[in-house]
């Protein structure tokens, strides 16, 4: 871990806007609770398209929930390797 500083465009809970050393434009900083939430209406989303014929719609929705699931994954390792707990108890997930 290290110590760098960040400039804040704005503090709103569950949203804050932020812009990291080396980067042109802010991003939004998500809690990670918040982020397994969106993964797990990702994969709801993913469940429930699969019935769909249309193609289009099971891939986005593939997409997403893939590429969330990575975003999840890195945070929980990160949080592991520096010993800090979940703010939620992880689920299984296929």
């Amino acid at each position: 871990m290290k110590h760098v500083a960040f400039e804040v465009y704005s503090e709103a809970v569950n949203c804050p806007v932020v812009r990291v050393p080396g980067r042109h434009f802010p991003g939004v900083v998500l809690q990670g609770d918040s982020l397994s939430i969106l993964l797990g209406i990702a994969e709801e989303v993913c469940d429930l398209a699969v019935g769909s014929t249309n193609v289009d719609l099971t891939e986005a929705a593939a997409e997403l929930r893939d590429k969330l699931a990575m975003y999840l994954r890195i945070y929980e390792e990160t949080l592991t390797e520096c010993g800090i707990l979940l703010p939620y108890s992880k689920r299984k997930r296929p």
